[in-house]
């Protein structure tokens, strides 16, 4: 089964795409969507944020798709939406691409990986690095953010396969 993880922000959209075989998991790409503000409307940076992802679905054929839930944890209300807004954007990619979307909160994610959904980002990111095999913990940390959610997620969905 085939995963693509999504971490999802305007400026870097975190994305790891990973395949599971049983118990065997391996990293086939991994990278960030990235915006820029300048001379760019709001609705410019999503819409490229939509077409880039629909691009990385088109190159990686993922079976299923992980993408962390938006919770309110900014102090600035707007943060929060404009963060709901790219959400929108890549869950638009996903459903032109027909499909299933599983919804993550960070706490799970920490407990699926670490075992405890008060884990650090630091044993998240080790946790990454030795499932994946790695040499190191991959950058930023946007990137080991979205292969957490798809590690995650092929550990919860290994028996369904579309």
């Amino acid at each position: 089964m085939r995963v693509l993880g999504i971490d999802p922000s305007v400026r870097s959209t975190g994305y790891g795409v990973i395949e599971s075989h049983g118990s065997v998991v391996r990293l086939i790409e991994a990278g960030i969507i990235t915006t820029s503000a300048r001379g760019q409307t709001f609705t410019t940076r999503l819409g490229d944020i939509n077409d880039s992802l629909q691009a990385i679905i088109k190159a990686t054929r993922p079976d299923l798709v992980a993408i962390e839930e938006v919770f309110a944890r900014e102090v600035n209300p707007k943060t929060t939406i404009m963060m709901a807004h790219a959400r929108g954007a890549l869950l638009a990619a996903v459903a032109g691409a027909h499909l299933d979307v599983v919804e993550f909160s960070a706490t799970s994610v920490k407990r699926a990986l670490a075992g405890s959904g008060a884990a650090s980002k630091e044993q998240v990111a080790r946790m990454v690095v030795q499932i994946l095999r790695l040499a190191r913990t991959p950058r930023p940390a946007d990137v080991t953010d979205a292969l957490a959610l798809a590690i995650a997620c092929a550990h919860r969905n290994g028996r369904r396969v579309r």
